[in-house]
Order: C-alpha cells, then sequence, then structure tokens
C-alpha cells in the first residue's frame, strides 16, 4: 500500500514537474522558421529588428528571473506567481497570431509580454520542481522525465510550427496555446506552499553554513572569480551562436532549399541532435575532461562553417545537427569548471547567473547581426565570421580550465 502511495505521488507531482519544464523551455526559437515571412511582411524594418522577436524575450528572461525570485514568498505565494509566468507566457506567446500580421509594433508587444513570463518561469522552475517531489529518487526520476518531455515537446513544436507557418506565418505563434494545458495542471494539482529557508538559501536569501540571512546581491559578490569568468565565455559564446541559428530560415528558403516546413523539420533534427548531446555528455566528459569546453566550442564552429558552405537541405541538416551535439555541451562544461568552488547553497544561484549572462548574449546578438550585415552585406554572414571567435575562445578556454580545476581562479 505504501508503495502505490509512492507511485501514485510520483505519477501525480512527476506529471507537474515534466509540464513545468516543457513551458519553461518553450523559449523563443519556437518562431524561428516565422523570422523570414515576418521579415518579407515588414520589409521596412531591419533585419536586425525583426530577430527581436526572438532575442527581446532572452534580455527580459535576466530581469524577471530576478524580480521572480525577489518577490516569490514575500509578496507572492509560489504557486501564484508560477500560474502569472505561465499565463504571460502563453498570453503573450499567442498574441502575435491575431495582431502580428497587422502591426510589428504588436508583435514585439505580444513578445515582450512573453519574455515576461519566460523570466518569471526560469525564476523559481527549479525551486517549484524541488518541492513538488521531495524524495530524491523519486526527484531524479520526475526530472528525468521533465528532461525526455521537454526535448519531446519541442521536436514536435518545431515540425508544428513549420506547418502553421506554411499556412500562414503567424499561425506558427499558435503553438504557444499549449500553455493552457501545464496552467490548468499547476492550478488544480499542485499545493499552495511557501519557500523555506532552504529555498531561500538556493535563491540567495540565507547562507545556511554561516546560519544568517544574506541579501540577494551580497550572495553574488561573493561569487568565486570562475563563475563570472565562465559566465562571461557563455555570453560571448552565445552571441556568436545565437545569431547563427536565427540565419538557418535565410539558408534553407534564400537558397532555395526548402520551405518553412523543412526549416521545421531541420530544427526537429537539431533538437534531436541536442537530446543525444546531453546523453553523450557524461561520456564524453569523463575522458575529455579539461578539454570539454575548448572541444565544444570548435565543433560548433565548425557546424557555422558547414552551414554557410552547404549546397543541400541535406547538408544544412548535418552540419546542424553537429552544432546541435556540441553546444548542447557547453553550459554543462561551464558550470562543471566552477561548481566545486562554492557552497552547495549558492549552487543555485550560480547557475542563474550564468544563465543570465546566456539570455544577455542572445539579445547582444541582435546588434552583432546589425554590425556584421553592414560590414558584409547579409545577416547569414555571421556564419563565415564566428566560427574564428568560436575556435579563438575554445583555446583560450584550455588554460582557463586547467586553472579552474586546480582551484587558482
Amino acid at each position: 500500500m505504501e508503495q502505490k502511495q509512492i507511485d501514485q505521488r510520483l505519477a501525480k507531482y512527476g506529471l507537474i514537474v515534466c509540464l513545468i519544464a516543457n513551458t519553461s523551455a518553450a523559449g523563443a526559437d519556437w518562431c524561428t522558421s516565422a523570422l523570414v515571412d515576418i521579415a518579407n511582411t515588414f520589409p521596412d524594418v531591419p533585419y536586425s529588428m525583426i530577430t527581436l522577436v526572438n532575442n527581446i524575450p532572452n534580455l527580459l528572461a535576466v530581469i524577471f528571473t530576478i524580480v521572480a525570485g525577489a518577490l516569490v514568498n514575500r509578496k507572492i505565494s509560489l504557486k501564484d506567481m508560477m500560474l502569472i509566468g505561465i499565463g504571460m507566457h502563453c498570453i503573450g506567446g499567442v498574441l502575435p497570431a491575431f495582431t502580428g500580421s497587422s502591426s510589428f509594433s504588436l508583435l514585439l508587444l505580444g513578445r515582450v509580454t512573453f519574455g515576461i513570463g519566460y523570466g518569471i518561469m526560469q525564476g523559481i522552475c527549479i525551486s517549484m520542481s524541488f518541492k513538488l517531489v521531495t524524495n530524491e529518487k523519486l526527484r531524479e526520476s520526475a526530472m528525468g522525465w521533465a528532461l525526455t518531455a521537454q526535448y519531446s515537446t519541442n521536436m514536435v513544436a518545431q515540425v508544428l510550427v513549420g506547418y502553421l507557418c506554411a499556412a500562414k506565418w503567424n499561425y506558427s505563434f499558435l503553438v504557444y496555446l499549449w500553455s493552457i494545458v501545464p496552467f490548468i495542471v499547476v492550478l488544480v494539482l499542485c499545493p499552495r506552499f511557501a519557500l523555506d529557508k532552504k529555498d531561500r538559501s538556493a535563491l540567495g536569501g540565507e547562507d545556511s553554513s554561516l546560519g544568517k540571512s544574506e541579501s540577494l546581491w551580497t550572495s553574488i559578490k561573493a561569487m568565486p572569480p570562475s563563475v563570472w569568468i565562465f559566465t562571461v565565455i557563455v555570453a560571448l559564446y552565445m552571441v556568436c551562436y545565437y545569431p547563427m541559428f536565427l540565419c538557418i530560415g535565410q539558408v534553407i528558403i534564400g537558397r532555395g532549399f526548402g520551405s518553412p516546413v523543412n526549416v521545421g523539420y531541420a530544427m526537429t533534427f537539431y533538437s534531436i541532435s541536442s537530446l543525444i548531446g546531453g546523453l553523450v555528455f557524461g561520456i564524453i566528459a569523463k575522458h575529455a575532461q579539461k578539454y570539454m569546453l575548448c572541444i565544444s566550442l570548435i565543433g560548433v564552429a565548425f557546424s557555422a562553417l558547414g552551414i554557410y558552405f552547404s549546397v543541400s537541405y541535406l547538408m544544412v541538416c548535418v552540419f546542424l545537427a553537429i552544432g546541435g551535439i556540441t553546444s548542447t555541451c557547453i553550459l554543462p562544461a561551464c558550470n562543471n569548471a566552477y561548481y566545486k568552488h562554492i557552497p552547495p547553497q549558492r549552487a543555485f544561484l550560480a547557475s542563474s547567473v550564468t544563465l543570465a549572462g546566456l539570455n544577455i548574449g542572445a539579445f547582444i546578438g541582435t546588434p552583432y547581426i546589425a554590425l556584421i550585415t553592414a560590414l558584409l552585406g547579409k545577416a547569414e554572414a555571421t556564419l563565415l565570421v564566428s566560427p574564428f571567435i568560436l575556435v579563438l575562445m575554445g583555446f583560450i578556454s584550455i588554460p582557463l580550465s586547467i586553472r579552474a580545476a586546480k582551484k587558482t581562479i
């Protein structure tokens, strides 16, 4: 009977965690297939501005991840904050489907609303998951479900977006109606609880090792240099990588390799390869060790060059898959480099700092595209320029990783 109750709790809470993870993962890149058509609809808007459709949620995620952490359990309960995040995620995500084709400003308004919800989700998703499943073994199973559900949803969504975009580009934003499902599940099944002291320490609110409260700013300042160094690497990587990601539609459609449907299939192929990258990371990292970050950065550079010089749809998909496998390894490689330097109660905050660097880098990618376009005449030239920066970063990361392993930074 006891085992049955445990299984029921795992099924109930595991479902919630999976749905939350899906919604949190449903970020800006689902509308990549529509960027070319959006640019054609608004020919007077520079392409660097068009990419804000994808990028502006990343900037807002940096801000509202911190805002959500500051408000939750002080002004708003964890459950209510989650519902606010999912609600704004859904409303902002779907809004362009009805207003986007008539006004670029309304399109951006929807993406701003979406970005706020996305940031709230990122800010408390981990804390919510850990509160829902308290047993360590059950938590591992539930988080495994969440990871599988996350990649599965992304794969299905990318194909669906391709077909919706082929009908009419603004229809592709209807895919965010998915958020209604986790909203209802959290509303009905999720218990209403407050953060305890252990949760506060994970958010930087209390240092349990010192037995005293400390502000979020104090916790951030206490981060070791290695956290900031590898956060900068992640940010610079994203400055180079995210614009390349946005150019996939231009390459496939612009060169006559396919339609928005084919872009959707290519992005699904990318999601599958990313899942493979996540599965093999531990195996590769065990052997590559301090060279893991360098290998990953060079792999992404090779992928970008391959896409730029591709002469067929198949070549684009193959090199996109290489990029999916190697890019998935970069963030965990950076995290592994500094995790041993920080106390457990600050581990989540350190990851949040690095995630903020990732989102900032993605946002800076917009002026980077504008600069490359102004200098070389086309946005997809980022696929030619960025690899040189990534390779340089890869070689620089080797001595930094070695020093981090010796705890000298």
